[in-house]
């Protein structure tokens, strides 16, 4: 990563990027349909996006924090929609990719496994409990929500690598660029 100082001191330049990144991640979001968002076929009512992405850049030029910071304002725009499950269900699995691909960093792969598998784990969890508290009334019990949970997971994971492959790509492209060497 190009920062020089300790992931938790963030400077101006680090917010400034990180909230550019959070605005694009939220203008993704607002925009509900194709060609943002593309139904899942295993399971219609969640769909893949790319709103992931812009969080991962942040991750990979910034930091843990700023990227932190960008999930919060990209999974903004889904509450002031009205959508507070969703919200929440979307705040947890990018959350959980974020930090699962920063914790003890070694490699892209390992990384990007770690990121995947600690999504899948995290929003399994959360999809068990979650979904028969938020839909109760709609009749989700913890039965039916067991037998979402594979379907489910196999969305997290290539949602994972739908966030985590592009924005590396992207990342390794515009490092240079955006952290470029100040001139003397």
């Amino acid at each position: 990563m190009p920062q020089k100082f300790p992931w938790w001191k963030i400077g101006t330049r680090e917010v400034a990027v990180a909230s550019v990144l959070g605005a694009l991640s939220a203008l993704l979001e607002y925009q509900p349909g194709l060609p943002f968002d593309i139904e899942f076929p295993l399971y219609p009512k969640i769909s893949w996006d790319f709103t992931g992405i812009p969080m991962m850049i942040s991750l990979f030029l910034c930091g843990p924090l700023c990227a932190i910071y960008t999930c919060l304002i990209g999974c903004s725009m889904i509450f002031f929609r009205g959508n507070v499950s969703g919200g929440i269900f979307k705040l947890i699995a990018e959350l959980s990719t974020l930090i699962g691909y920063a914790a003890f960093r070694k490699n892209f792969i390992i990384d990007t496994a770690k990121a995947t598998v600690a999504r899948i784990a995290v929003m399994t969890i959360a999809n068990y409990y979650l979904l028969p508290f938020f839909y109760w009334k709609y009749g989700m019990t913890f039965e039916a929500a067991a037998a979402l949970l594979v379907p489910i997971a196999i969305f997290n994971l290539t949602q994972a690598l739908i966030n985590i492959i592009p924005a590396y790509t992207i990342y390794t492209r515009i490092e240079g660029k955006i952290y470029s060497p100040k001139p003397t």
